[in-house]
């Protein structure tokens, strides 16, 4: 196929050439002559457009070139009009427009159909697979087959007429646009042309590769895409069930309506919104892309409808407008302004032509100031942009990621992963031998290890559905119920549904407000205990209020995490002296959570060669079931006290926590294979585990980096007197104002994720990373650690530097959309809990270093080993002196 493009494509350049070089002569016999028309051009373009999909040459018959390009621009024109029969479906009857629609349809399918009748002559008489075209693709891969009710050709004719529109009309509307607005700001023209030269000079095409280092024209096309969206209105959805949208009930069957034209120009955004400004996407915007990851600019859409085509289209763009302006010196035709009328239709193109003079600085002897229409110089670039996007694509499906040296037979690296470094400053090392992207063997398994954050950006923005999915670990097999997490589940309906329910019933905003009282009963209740240690501490040494005590704060934070969620999924309250369940069975089940942690972050060697799983090498598999039953038995207690609860009504009896609003959202229905029990326990674990370990770790890191860096600690505690005071309890609402304290956990994120290596992922079809080739089945190890302290984004980092989330790096959230600082994740799997997560840490570390002075016993400096689990934690305990930092009333009123 690519061999097939490279020769037609050359013969398209010349052939275009050879009809500049025609129309130069005509002007120069015929000065003063009218320009050339647009639709010339136009059907030039379009020609090449359905030359690439259905195999005709450019060149073809004057009837049949002016029958086409009529009856595709009618369609065009037709596709976006909205008739009286869509909004009031009773009147179609009525055929108000509908007429000159079924018209227009019925003359482009005898088209499609010809074609379609040419392709299946030309198979039956066997063709060479270099010389086959899409449409010949098409039938070879449909076979005459249905799908879901459509038949082959209907498939084969709507797919070749939605490429060849999709294809052109768009990039060439965005294109046009681009061209208007350099044309009306020359300044920003000269500024694009400086680029280009300095970067790539006067003498060569510029190639594809080549377009990472053209900043400033990249920021251009963004900033034409959010003034002149291709699809102003998107196109229309529809809501197949109710949901709940900005606190509005939407019903099933409702419209939606996108304006994505008023969304770019929101001014509480955008500065001048109206203003034609490329310079913000390198300075206030410049983490913003149009792949559907920042809501803010949307030109392409978003979700699982985004526009297919996003990439090629931006390929075919960028390299177009480069080239041409690296090619051409453009002027608008004297006193003349530039016409930005809007015309409507399926996209939004300019209303009247755009004519310009267009001059080659180094060819006077060939073009002498031609007068062109843009499409015209669009159209001789776009045979070229073909040719290097299937050479690219051939070059890059070649292509592997390096793979690391020294596997061993059958087994591969899995000793890399059980050395005495930690897995993932094994593999950040490998990193800087074998690049951003390397693969390993484990076991039979190919795993690929991504340490960039610009490949991170590429993977969750055009990659994302491909490596959605979970593989099946052993342990993952074992602990989670098959598979029950939602967390751990392959992506399907199962995980989409379960999210769905987890997220509404427990990780919303709204019910995470309605569970705050839980949260500052428990901190509160902590604190207080807390403080009578060290009131007996005082009363056992005789020494005055204020003095300290020895805690471990590792352990001390586990048991307050704990509470918290526990309390919030099951309402119990394991540690501490008020309304406890008890020690003997708070200590097992924390026995047992602390295992669970432990063997769910074990790869064993069957995850890597499942036909050795029955030897179970080292025992960890025996260990698994060992701790999953227990841990298995524990929540079936819990679910049959939830089950007792309710009356002879069927309310339950008291305040509902999160496994009363499963047991009644289930109401015994199973989910895709999974029991309404199964689903409930597995549900109820995962979020006890994900909220206390993540949680605590976190606290614990920050802490201990606090102590090692004292003037930060300070500076954290003189925020909190400047803006709370000394006599106040911080509540949830108060830490919008503690930017310092905020910058610190974002800091201890940074350097020490709780999943430093992310939950793996498997690859679920063939994609392209980096120039790569990725194969189905690949997994993905995702290395955080080695991203988040990468020296090209971050000044010194391996140093603890708040500091510069409050300047360099102030524009960076947790949120998965800044691909340099992911520790919750990126794309469709990132963490649901991260929004109560990062309350949680924010509202128990403010209170924290407000009630109590915290310091080191010791004159070493704080220990920071890390033991590698399910998360990152530390090695050994966190012992600190702890004493009361405020008055004794502050505490008695807690």
């Amino acid at each position: 196929m690519a061999k097939w493009q490279l020769s037609t494509h050359k013969q398209r350049e010349e052939n275009f050439f050879e009809h500049i070089v025609h129309i130069q002569s005509k002007k120069k016999k015929k000065k003063g002559e009218q320009k050339q028309r647009e639709e010339e051009f136009q059907r030039e373009e379009e020609n090449k457009e359905r030359g690439a999909s259905r195999g005709k040459s450019a060149v073809v018959s004057e009837k049949e070139a002016e029958k086409c390009v009529k009856a595709l621009r009618e369609f065009m024109h037709m596709l976006g009009v909205c008739t009286v029969a869509d909004a009031v479906p009773v009147l179609r009857w009525m055929n108000l427009g509908v007429k000159a629609m079924k018209e227009t349809a019925k003359e482009l399918d005898v088209i499609l159909d010809e074609w379609l009748v040419e392709h299946s002559k030309k198979r039956e008489k066997g063709v060479e697979s270099d010389d086959q075209d899409f449409m010949d693709m098409m039938l070879s891969v449909l076979e005459g087959a249905t799908i879901d009710g459509f038949d082959a050709p209907t498939i084969n004719k709507a797919t070749t007429l939605a490429l060849i529109l999709g294809a052109t009309d768009t990039s060439t509307v965005t294109l046009t646009w681009v061209i208007c607005f350099l044309l009306k700001n020359p300044l920003i023209l000269e500024k694009v042309k400086e680029e280009i030269n300095t970067h790539i000079g006067e003498e060569r095409f510029i190639n594809e590769s080549d377009m990472n280092k053209l900043v400033y024209l990249q920021a251009v096309v963004k900033e034409t895409l959010r003034l002149y969206p291709p699809g102003p209105l998107s196109a229309p959805r529809e809501f197949t069930q109710d949901c709940m949208l900005g606190g509005y009930h939407i019903k099933k069957g409702t419209r939606l309506i996108t304006n994505l034209w008023k969304i770019q120009t929101d001014p509480t955004i955008w500065l001048d919104p109206l203003k034609f400004k490329p310079e913000r996407f390198l300075t206030t915007h410049r983490d913003v892309d149009v792949k559907g990851q920042n809501f803010e600019l949307l030109p392409f859409g978003s979700g699982r409808r985004i526009c297919p085509g996003i990439s090629f289209g931006l390929n075919m763009i960028h390299l177009t407008l480069a080239n041409f302006l690296h090619s051409f010196e453009i002027f608008n035709k004297p006193n003349e302004g530039i016409d930005m009328s809007e015309a409507l239709g399926m996209t939004n193109e300019k209303a009247t032509p755009l004519e310009i003079l267009v001059k080659p600085p180094k060819m006077d002897f060939l073009l002498n100031c031609l007068t062109l229409n843009t499409t015209t110089v669009i159209a001789s670039f776009l045979s070229l942009i073909f040719l290097f996007f299937c050479l690219y694509r051939r070059i890059s499906s070649e292509k592997r990621a390096p793979i690391v040296k020294g596997a061993w037979p059958i087994l591969g690296h899995l000793s890399l992963l059980n050395g005495s470094q930690t897995p993932h400053k094994t593999l950040g090392a490998l990193a800087d031998k074998y690049g951003a992207l390397f693969t390993i063997k484990l076991g039979v398994k190919e795993a690929l290890v991504l340490s960039n954050w610009e490949m991170s950006k590429e993977l969750f923005t055009t990659n994302d559905l491909a490596v959605s999915s979970r593989p099946k670990l052993v342990a993952v097999e074992v602990m989670s119920y098959n598979q029950a997490f939602v967390g751990l589940s392959p992506y399907g309906p199962y995980w989409r549904e379960l999210r769905k329910i987890v997220t509404f019933e427990f990780l919303s905003n709204r019910r995470i407000e309605q569970l705050s009282h839980i949260r500052v009963s428990e901190v509160q209740t902590s604190f207080k205990e807390l403080c009578n240690l060290c009131v007996d501490n005082k009363k056992q040494n005789e020494s005055s209020y204020s003095c300290a005590t020895l805690v471990d704060m590792k352990e001390w934070l586990e048991h307050l995490t704990f509470n918290i969620i526990v309390r919030m999924v099951v309402g119990k309250r394991y540690f501490g002296v008020v309304h406890v369940e008890g020690k003997e069975k708070a200590e097992r089940f924390m026995k047992n959570l602390d295992e669970f942690m432990k063997l769910m972050g074990t790869f064993t060697v069957a995850d890597g060669v499942p036909c050795l799983r029955w030897l179970d090498f080292g025992g960890y598999e025996k260990a698994m079931k060992a701790t999953a039953e227990e841990m298995d038995k524990l929540l079936s207690e819990w679910l049959e006290e939830h089950r007792e609860k309710k009356g002879l009504d069927g309310k339950v009896k008291g305040d509902q926590d999160f496994m009363d609003v499963m047991i009644s959202a289930l109401n015994g229905a199973p989910i895709d294979g999974f029991d309404a029990d199964t689903i409930c326990k597995a549900t109820t674990l995962e979020l006890i585990l994900g909220g206390t370990d993540s949680t605590a770790v976190t606290l614990t890191w920050a802490l201990s980096l606090l102590l090692r860096n004292p003037l930060a600690m300070e500076k954290a505690k003189e925020e909190i007197d400047m803006h709370i005071g000394k006599d106040g309890w911080i509540k949830e609402s108060d830490i919008s104002k503690l930017v310092y304290l905020q910058a610190i956990v974002k800091e201890t994120l940074r350097l020490y994720p709780p999943a430093p290596l992310s939950s793996p992922r498997e690859f679920t079809q063939n994609c392209t990373l980096g120039g790569y080739h990725i194969k189905k089945g690949t997994r993905l190890m995702h290395n955080l650690w080695k991203i988040h302290r990468d020296p090209s984004v971050w000044s010194d980092p391996l140093e603890f530097k708040p500091e510069r989330f409050l300047s360099t790096h102030e524009h960076v959230d947790l949120r998965g959309r800044h691909f340099e600082l992911l520790p919750f994740g990126s794309g469709r799997r990132i963490c649901a809990g991260m929004s109560l997560g990062l309350n949680v840490i924010h509202f128990t570390l403010a209170n924290l270093l407000h009630s109590f002075d915290i310091s080191n016993p010791s004159t070493e400096p704080i220990d920071m080993t890390e033991f590698f689990g399910f998360t990152n934690t530390r090695a050994t305990p966190l012992e600190v002196l702890v004493k009361p930092r405020l008055s004794p009333n502050h505490y008695e009123a807690l």
